[in-house]
């Protein structure tokens, strides 16, 4: 037994050593931003732990954090320079989140650059995606961990916080690729930007969860605001959803987290839905009809009862407002086309519907369900 835990001990000792030594040989990229500029050119940024905490970096953010960036005329040039810049070999399987700068994300070589991006070695696919209203070299900078010492873990835990509450989608780079230009939903990517604390924005009155970020009404020790998506269009990025909108969308797809909605006498009420909504494309006329039918549950505080026929319209009017915002930004988000590609026998006959056009030229209809339930 003695001679089992010696060893023990010893392999745990020789493990540290290894760990250790790698820290000192590699860059363990935690954050990877990715800018560009009208003239093609990309910046990419790595935000990677200190071996050192005293060692702030260049705008590091502090917190025992380096930043390191470097441009190139294209993606391959940029990460050539930003290897050869670098004081250790860079380690990319530990990446949490790819951030991408508005203008990157709305260039129309999107696509190419997420393919290259998965394509360096020992990539971490399951890294989050976000898009920051801003540069992303700023928004990798602001980043801390306001709760622990590790940036990894805080990452991890404060993303799956956000979608599990409904204002953020749920999205990675793998399901990304997957599915944008090729597949049958467009992905909502996660939406972020820089907020002002000294001059936090306006409360909308009606619903405060309308609001992107960078215009949240909030204070807090982070200046980092990760709230609503970015919409694709089977290209790029084409415009942004606020956090209601994204709630709605999580509670369309039969999301786990509950939709707060207020009466007029400001009673809460929890909206969860019972099952994914039901869509369905009429192809057969012109303009195509696209429809959804959700059933919804409604829990609200003993005494006060909700007006279910309000509620209900309320819920149709917000959807139907959605779908035309999804619509205009020309992106499939709700995942209508498989409904849609149902109805074809052949690759060749789907593709010569042209679903996009027809897709933003429909007409919705929305039918919701509600079941008001006392606690």
């Amino acid at each position: 037994m003695k001679r089992l835990l010696a060893m023990l001990m010893l392999c745990a000792l020789c493990l540290c050593g290894c760990v250790s030594r790698q820290l000192e040989e590699e860059l363990l990229v935690i954050v990877l931003g990715v800018d560009a500029d009208a003239e093609q050119n990309i910046l990419l940024t790595v935000k990677v732990p200190s071996s050192a905490a005293e060692n702030k970096g260049e705008a590091g953010g502090g917190s025992g954090y380096l930043l390191f960036s470097a441009g190139g005329h294209g993606f391959a040039d940029a990460l050539a320079m930003l290897r050869s810049a670098a004081p250790r070999q860079l380690n990319f399987s530990q990446v949490r989140e790819i951030v991408f700068g508005d203008q990157a994300a709305r260039r129309a070589d999107f696509n190419l650059l997420l393919a290259q991006i998965d394509a360096i070695p020992r990539f971490r696919c399951s890294a989050a995606v976000i898009v920051c209203r801003e540069e992303a070299r700023a928004f990798a900078a602001a980043q801390k961990p306001d709760l622990g010492v590790r940036l990894s873990r805080y990452a991890d835990v404060t993303l799956s916080d956000s979608a599990g509450k409904g204002f953020t989608p749920n999205i990675n780079l793998c399901k990304t690729l997957r599915d944008l230009g090729t597949g049958f939903e467009d992905p909502l990517l996660i939406l972020g930007a820089l907020g002002n604390e000294n001059a936090p924005g306006e409360m909308n009155p009606e619903n405060v969860l309308d609001a992107l970020p960078g215009q949240l009404p909030r204070q807090g020790a982070s200046a980092i605001e990760m709230f609503g998506a970015a919409a694709t269009d089977g290209v790029c990025v084409s415009g942004y959803l606020t956090g209601y909108e994204m709630a709605l969308v999580h509670l369309a797809q039969g999301g786990d987290s509950a939709l707060t909605l207020r009466q007029e006498a400001g009673v809460p009420l929890h909206i969860t839905a019972r099952a994914p909504a039901r869509l369905t494309a009429e192809l057969q006329r012109s303009p195509a009809l696209l429809r959804m039918e959700l059933t919804c549950e409604v829990h609200y505080p003993p005494g006060h009862p909700p007006d279910a026929e309000a509620l209900k319209a309320t819920l149709e009017g917000d959807m139907k407002a959605l779908l035309a915002r999804l619509q205009a930004l020309r992106c499939d988000g709700m995942g209508f086309c498989c409904a849609a590609v149902r109805q074809f026998l052949t690759v060749r006959e789907w593709e010569a519907l042209g679903w996009r056009e027809v897709y933003a030229a429909a007409e919705t209809e929305i039918r919701v369900t509600v079941t008001c339930r006392e606690g």
